[in-house]
């Protein structure tokens, strides 16, 4: 089912998650739902076995974390596992965020706890994992540098300075890949946050119609994240791009190579470029000679976003004082799920005993991924750019302040919006995130089937005084083309809008869906920021007490009460694009005539000479 990767070593984070935290989560899972997963699953095993020992007899061979079958589809095609093999937190940033940093923040990632499935046992014993930072979670006995490596890279103590790892303050359980998916199921359901996958499928096995197609590997992995909506898997991207001996590297000139996990629509899937450690534009961004690119046979932007994958020192498992230094996808990974852990562990430590869930901390590294690529906005090769925990964490730090970083819910038939503000020119943008219901298997042998595989189709707009602001979105016709946003996006569940030069004034934020949803609903993330901050408290017009508007909806009059003494100066009324269509510097009797107004959804604001306050009504 997959292939195994190598990767890069990172200095830093990883840990902090009490029992209580874990189990809160847990608590909000549907465990029967669980359980029911892991038996089609367990049923699922005992068939593939019984193909996988005929296959064996016929076609003898030596397992190795090289070469590892894992699956025979039903066409009996083999499915073959391989891995994919101090800069690393420049890179990415989230050295800003350690105990002398510039952001102040003083995280390590201690109480956190990481999984790691790889292709053998972790070196317990090593040098960087003392203290009891390594929990061997099943009975692999043969030992692995790669998987030794990678962990390191989440979360190396640091015994050797420059081979710290990114959250080197946090724990990892670890696991070979062998079961992974129940296994992967029992993590997430105790209520985990984050775990690694550095492995995938043998490209050179493969037909063509496997490059970018949705499989039972893809499948399982968003039925996993559905299950545990707080649960962020995160997968190497793999590395066969300079490997001309497959032919699908020459056919499609190094683009859709991507398959198993990395196809799926709820991971974090990561490209490894060259280290980065000071940023300039999207130049200072090199990318690796064998980071596979995308797009999926839909055409969804994968990989999600890129971190360093070459050159990374880490420990590995020919003794407890022993390193090397790796590249692959496979050290990219890990240093994108030690940063999950870092923002994780921030946003904890501001919010109590909460976390944030996997589509928001998917959707906020996307969001606050630095430009790469030769065009504006994302690309089939970087994903949406090279990861930022700087801004990321700024985001978490600045939340319901000047920045948005929240969780909805989308009804069916529901349009959601919320209104933001800024004062003056500067970059605005707006991302949602949502965790979408596993889609169709792509046909046996179907070779770039573009049917979208997205099951909730949800939309995300800006919209100003008219204007319409639309996500961007990658062509899969013409993958090396730049990325457009003119029109919607029907096939990503990460959408973002960017409005490079936004002109001051009042911005709404939609989202709306297309067809129905699956369950009769959504969750959803939202991420908004501003060059130099949004205004929000003035903007939270669902959440402000201080005016109450009646009846909404309302067909002629709209009424308002108006508490603690404010005296209202202007009262404006803007439709669902923004647009003012109502202005008055006074409202006899507190009401409003809304009988010229058509059937819709507008937004009332109350000025005062000290505060704003919006609210949203329907006109019958």
């Amino acid at each position: 089912m997959k292939t195994l990767f190598t990767f890069l070593f990172f200095p830093f984070f990883v840990f902090c998650q009490t029992v209580a935290e874990r189990q809160k989560i847990a608590n909000s899972y549907n465990q029967t739902e669980i359980a029911n997963l892991m038996k089609s699953y367990e049923a699922f095993s005992i068939v593939q076995q019984k193909r996988i020992d005929e296959y064996k007899k016929l076609h003898p061979f030596v397992e190795s974390e090289k070469m590892s079958l894992q699956r025979i589809e039903d066409d009996g095609t083999p499915i073959f596992y391989t891995t994919f093999n101090a800069g690393s937190s420049r890179t990415i940033g989230t050295n800003k965020m350690y105990p002398g940093g510039t952001l102040g923040l003083n995280i390590t990632g201690e109480g956190m706890i990481a999984g790691v499935w790889d292709g053998g046992k972790v070196r317990d014993t090593h040098q960087e994992f003392t203290g009891g930072k390594i929990a061997l979670s099943d009975a692999s006995a043969t030992l692995s540098s790669h998987g030794t490596h990678v962990t390191g890279t989440i979360m190396a103590s640091g015994f050797s300075p420059l081979r710290k790892g990114i959250a080197y303050g946090a724990q990892a359980k670890t696991y070979d890949w062998s079961s992974d998916y129940n296994e992967m199921l029992a993590f997430g359901s105790a209520g985990y946050l984050v775990s690694n996958h550095s492995y995938g499928y043998i490209a050179s096995s493969l037909s063509d119609s496997k490059f970018g197609q949705y499989d039972t590997s893809s499948i399982q992995i968003d039925n996993a994240s559905n299950a545990n909506p707080y649960y962020q898997i995160c997968v190497a991207a793999g590395n066969d791009r300079d490997d001309f001996a497959i032919a699908q590297v020459g056919n499609k000139a190094g683009y859709d190579l991507l398959t198993g996990f990395a196809t799926s629509k709820n991971s974090l899937v990561v490209a490894a470029v060259n280290e980065v450690l000071n940023y300039a534009n999207e130049s200072s961004v090199v990318m690796s000679s064998f980071s596979n690119f995308g797009p999926t046979d839909d055409g969804r932007i994968k990989p999600d976003i890129a971190a360093k994958g070459v050159g990374v020192s880490s420990c590995i498992s020919s003794g407890d004082a022993s390193y090397a230094s790796y590249q692959g996808t496979s050290m990219a990974a890990p240093a994108i799920t030690g940063m999950v852990l870092m923002l994780q562990k921030h946003f904890n430590n501001l919010n109590q005993s909460d976390f944030m869930r996997a589509s928001t901390v998917r959707g906020l590294i996307c969001h606050s991924a630095k430009e790469a690529g030769l065009n504006p906005g994302p690309d089939y090769e970087f994903g949406w750019g090279l990861a930022n925990a700087e801004l990321a964490a700024n985001i978490i730090t600045n939340r319901n302040v000047s920045s948005v970083l929240e969780e909805n819910t989308l009804n069916g038939s529901q349009t959601f919006t919320k209104q933001i503000s800024i004062s003056s020119v500067q970059k605005l943008s707006a991302t949602i995130c949502w965790t979408d219901p596993n889609g169709q298997t792509n046909v046996t042998g179907d070779t770039d089937n573009r049917t979208p595989r997205l099951k909730n189709n949800l939309d995300l707009k800006i919209l100003k005084d008219g204007n319409v602001y639309y996500p961007w979105k990658l062509n899969v016709d013409d993958p090396t083309s730049a990325a457009i946003n003119t029109e919607e996006n029907d096939v990503d569940n990460v959408e973002k809008v960017e409005i490079p030069n936004a002109e001051p004034g009042i911005y709404t934020i939609q989202v709306t869906h297309k067809g129905s949803l699956t369950g009769g609903s959504q969750v959803f993330s939202l991420i908004a920021n501003a060059t130099n901050g949004l205004s929000l408290n003035t903007r939270d017009f669902d959440k402000d007490n201080s005016i109450f508007i009646y009846p909404n909806p309302a067909s002629s009059i709209l009424n308002f009460i108006v508490k603690n003494n404010i005296t209202i100066s202007t009262i404006t009324i803007n439709d669902i694009s923004g647009k003012e269509i109502y202005k008055s510097g006074n409202a006899i009797n507190n009401s409003i005539d809304v009988s010229n107004l058509s059937s819709g959804v507008y937004f009332v604001t109350f000025k005062s000479d000290t505060s704003s306050v919006t609210k949203k009504f329907i006109k019958e």
